[in-house]
């Protein structure tokens, strides 16, 4: 999908153009979702970007960075959701001195939202700003994006530690491991993220003046307050793995103990039955007339005091 948006100063307004070399030259933003060699090939024909960087953006696993020349590459991991999980994928960003170009592998909600106000004619503020304010915008909605998805996971790991003095299914544990997973992943892509915007806040790059650099300054500490906020939540999860392998650790050691506390009890009759089955001629009480009486009851005495005993010790 191509999508080109070009802001009219005279008439202060955003026109949405189709993709031909006259609109090229009069966009502001150029954004392409799911591109292909084809997309590549023509934006490449009509902005300059040699087609072996575009190339860049068919890589599954792009790491983020910061490359300059004559015009500005920017690569920023954002969040995504497919089939209900939650993953990271790269948006690729081109700066000119006129326009950028966003590439996104699949829509991303911020950047969806945003092209949708634009085709409103909303949000004109971003055109006055410049460039580096446009992108700077997005990589906000990004940033939002992230802690939002975090917070989520944050109510689904409370949800959890409210019962987990109960035991949690199969299912369950699934579940929290996904999310482990998952603040793993986003760890891994905001760390990405901050050294991408220590290198826009330090660096010297033509398109970006000196007063646009507090921006991404603004935006590096506040992905350090998104990656505090995933380090608790991270430890969140870990501290729930733990509390419940060892609340089943200790159900199993205490099942386990009256188990065979009760296998004790009951070979105390059995080895009464064991002694007495035995082939001998004399064994005590054998002829005696109440000796069946005599040995049942001893044998019942003997297990009644082993489950006080038992009980007295908490064993059962």
């Amino acid at each position: 999908m191509f999508e080109v948006f070009a802001y009219n100063e005279k008439n202060d307004i955003i026109e949405k153009l189709e993709l031909d070399a006259k609109s090229i030259k009069k966009a502001s933003w150029i954004r392409i979702v799911d591109p292909n060699p084809e997309k590549l090939k023509m934006l490449s024909e009509r902005t300059g970007i040699p087609q072996e960087e575009l190339q860049e953006s068919l890589e599954e696993e792009e790491r983020p960075k910061v490359s300059a020349g004559k015009f500005l590459e920017i690569i920023y991991r954002a969040p995504y959701t497919i089939d209900s999980e939650l993953e990271t994928l790269p948006v690729y960003f081109y700066m000119f001195e006129d326009k950028v170009i966003t590439i996104e592998k699949k829509p991303l909600k911020g950047i969806s939202d945003l092209s949708k106000k634009m085709s409103q004619n909303k949000s004109k503020f971003l055109f006055k700003k410049g460039e580096a304010h446009f992108i700077y915008h997005i990589m906000d909605l990004i940033n939002d994006d992230f802690l939002s998805k975090i917070d989520k996971i944050a109510s689904k790991i409370d949800l959890y530690e409210n019962f987990s003095r109960k035991e949690l299914t199969i299912k369950d544990i699934e579940k929290v491991y996904e999310q482990s997973v998952t603040l793993s992943f986003f760890n891994q892509a905001l760390i990405a993220n901050v050294e991408v915007l220590n290198t826009l806040k330090k660096g010297y790059f033509k398109l970006i003046k000196s007063k646009d650099k507090t921006l991404f300054e603004e935006l590096y500490y506040n992905v350090l307050q998104i990656l505090d906020t995933e380090k608790i939540q991270r430890e969140a999860v870990t501290n729930l793995i733990n509390v419940h392998s060892i609340i089943t650790s200790t159900r199993l050691n205490n099942f386990m103990k009256k188990l065979t506390t009760i296998a004790l009890i009951v070979a105390i009759p059995t080895l009464f039955s064991s002694i007495y089955g035995m082939n001998f001629l004399h064994i005590p009480l054998y002829n005696h007339p109440y000796g069946f009486y005599i040995i049942t009851g001893m044998m019942m005495l003997i297990t009644l005091f082993s489950v006080y005993m038992a009980k007295e010790k908490k064993w059962l």
